[in-house]
């Protein structure tokens, strides 16, 4: 028998689903078509909104209903994806109890204004137009943590918004292993000899032709334009209103091919398992990834496993080819597939090979622990930054656009976030070990352009469970082990040997 309680859990959870949704749509405006005239206006209307959701996720009625569906829980009245839908809003009602309304509208109004004076930083290069707002938004994310509580330290309470249950005593580990295996494998590529030239990445390329090349392949790939879109923005995303309205961005310079490219394969990842999710789950809270990790997962497995694989290439190779003849005049796909996995320490996160990657990740990671913990302060962020990236890759970034103010995370308050891109890394290549196993032409496939099988068993694994299933759950059904490096490493191991085990220069 139906429960009514359910039915009226459902009703409350798309009415906070439809609030959620508008306040994407403003935010997604303000990062691809608002003028820079409205950024006051947007702030208090995200802050008005983001308050009226805060509202009726503690409303008391909600709470009394959801001890009402535990119970239920707990009796077997429920089927299994209504106990998880259960359990989600009882976790997000848990954690918005513990934040005062007026935090709530601050932070949003916060973030909003941060958020338009990182693009006026960035564009200026000059973090000091971005320091205030930062400031102000590090004191709430310090508040915040206070709010929700920690055992042992306030970044684990940040974290836990994006990776539920993960703390920095269990991350740290992983990323020690993983730093002392990039030092392994970038040794090997110093003693290889061996020097790949991609300048070719950075001759004068057309910005339209790149946008619609890019836009096709994500097409090819499996991203549903009928339900989504392409815009630009000055940093690639991919945000959701609805499984069926899903809106990527991305950037594009005339003089790199790289970021149109990545970053559009990148984001329809995440698109993709947008677009996934159970029908059932439309406006609930399941109709969301189960943790950000699992998320920069799918983007990663799209961007890495799959884009930047020899025999994708193969098939791909000869179409960007016919698009840009003359830059690419004389090269075989194994050229390009070794230009676009050329291993070297580069600036910009985002378009960082697949091995120093990592590096960024663990900078960012220590950083965030000490302004968390107080360790340091906003305005030390230019120099530990480019301290950091001496220390970790041997590089100084010459200016803050391309330093401390390439990303645009902390200008939205994303305090925890950076962990998942490595977590995706770790999880995509767990992934694609299984995968080769349960589809055993998995790579002639992917040489024929054929990703149907490919979607379709992420779609069958990952995407349908939405937030009903939690990441560890996940990971264990799929490779039945926990998360490890070791899956990556491998992967990295392989590359490394295969892009410079030649002797000659390219």
């Amino acid at each position: 028998m139906p429960s009514t309680n359910f039915d009226q859990l459902l009703e409350t959870s798309r009415t906070i689903a439809d609030l959620q949704a508008a306040t994407a749509v403003l935010s997604w405006d303000q990062e691809t078509y608002m003028p820079d005239g409205a950024a006051g206006a947007r702030a208090e209307q995200i802050a008005t909104l983001s308050a009226i959701v805060h509202q009726r996720t503690v409303a008391p009625e909600y709470g009394r209903l959801l001890d009402d569906l535990e119970k239920e829980t707990a009796n077997g009245v429920l089927e299994e994806w209504e106990k998880a839908a259960v359990h989600e809003a009882s976790r997000d009602l848990r954690r918005a109890a513990k934040l005062p309304e007026e935090h709530v509208r601050e932070f949003a109004r916060a973030q909003s204004l941060a958020q338009h004076h990182w693009k006026q930083a960035r564009s200026a290069s000059d973090f000091s137009l971005f320091a205030d707002s930062l400031k102000h938004l590090l004191d709430l994310k310090q508040r915040e943590a206070e709010y929700q509580g920690y055992e042992e330290n306030p970044y684990d309470a940040l974290i836990d918004e994006y990776e539920p249950g993960m703390t920095v005593a269990q991350l740290r580990p992983v990323f020690d292993r993983l730093r002392a295996g990039t030092g392994t494998l970038l040794r090997r590529v110093r003693e290889s000899g061996v020097e790949v030239d991609d300048s070719v990445l950075f001759s004068d390329f057309d910005t339209d032709r790149q946008f619609k090349f890019s836009r096709d392949l994500v097409s090819r790939l499996g991203f549903d334009y009928s339900i989504g879109r392409v815009d630009l923005s000055a940093h690639p995303f991919c945000t959701s209103f609805a499984p069926s309205d899903v809106r990527l961005t991305t950037r594009i310079f005339p003089n790199d091919l790289r970021s149109c490219l990545f970053g559009l394969i990148h984001e329809s990842g995440h698109g993709m398992y947008e677009q996934g999710f159970d029908p059932r789950f439309a406006r609930t809270i399941l109709a969301n990834g189960t943790s950000m990790g699992i998320h920069e997962s799918q983007s990663l497995f799209w961007e890495n496993m799959i884009a930047r694989s020899e025999e994708f290439w193969r098939w791909a190779f000869p179409q960007l080819q016919a698009v840009f003849p003359e830059q690419f005049a004389g090269l075989t796909a194994f050229d390009f597939y070794r230009i676009i996995n050329v291993v070297k320490p580069s600036l910009i996160r985002i378009e960082a090979d697949e091995l120093t990657y990592n590096m960024h990740i663990i900078l960012r990671f220590e950083m965030e622990d000490a302004l968390v913990n107080g360790r340091m302060v906003v305005d030390d962020i230019p120099e530990a930054w480019n301290a950091g990236m001496q220390e970790l890759l041997g590089i100084t970034p010459p200016e803050d656009a391309v330093g401390c103010l390439q990303d645009i995370h902390w200008s939205f308050g994303g305090f925890g976030y950076f962990p998942s891109y490595t977590l995706g890394k770790l999880y995509a290549a767990m992934f694609v070990e299984s995968m080769e196993q349960e589809i055993p032409d998995l790579h002639a496939l992917i040489e024929r352009g054929e990703f149907a099988s490919v979607l379709g068993w992420l779609r069958e694994k990952i995407h349908r469970w939405g937030k009903s299933k939690t990441a560890s759950e996940l990971v264990m059904g799929i490779c039945g082990r926990p998360l490890d490096e070791e899956a990556f490493l491998r992967h990295m191991t392989r590359k490394v040997d295969r892009v410079y085990g030649m002797k000659q220069v390219l």
